[in-house]
């Protein structure tokens, strides 16, 4: 007898991470390319939130009578607080970025000129 409370793992919990990782090697594949192709790293990118988007707000389908339907009360706090975490990482991501990349970089002396 299986357990009506069990989580069902989707096809999304597969597609969602496998996808994320081929844009981010991409991404740092194109990277290293010259001309137009640096900016397909970005595109994969954008492809990947979209596809994230659309599965994440994409009805998941009929219930019907037999189904057990369990309400999740603390979805919208959860769906929020996660949200916040994660436009937090992002604004983390670009200020360290920002901080490495416009870093004033100075000549250190080998040795000490004396006279």
């Amino acid at each position: 007898m299986t357990n009506p409370h069990a989580a069902i793992v989707g096809p999304g919990f597969i597609i969602l991470p496998v996808m994320w990782i081929l844009c981010i090697l991409l991404c740092i594949l194109f990277s290293r390319c010259e001309g137009s192709a640096v900016h397909a790293g970005t595109a994969c990118i954008f492809v990947a939130i979209i596809v994230t988007l659309v599965l994440w707000f994409y009805p998941r389908g009929e219930v019907t009578e037999r189904t057990v339907v369990i309400y999740d009360d603390m979805y919208i706090l959860r769906t929020a607080i996660v949200s916040l975490l994660g436009i937090a990482l992002f604004i983390g991501i670009v200020v360290v970025a920002a901080f490495h990349c416009f870093d004033q970089q100075r000549a250190a002396a080998i040795k000490q000129w004396s006279y």
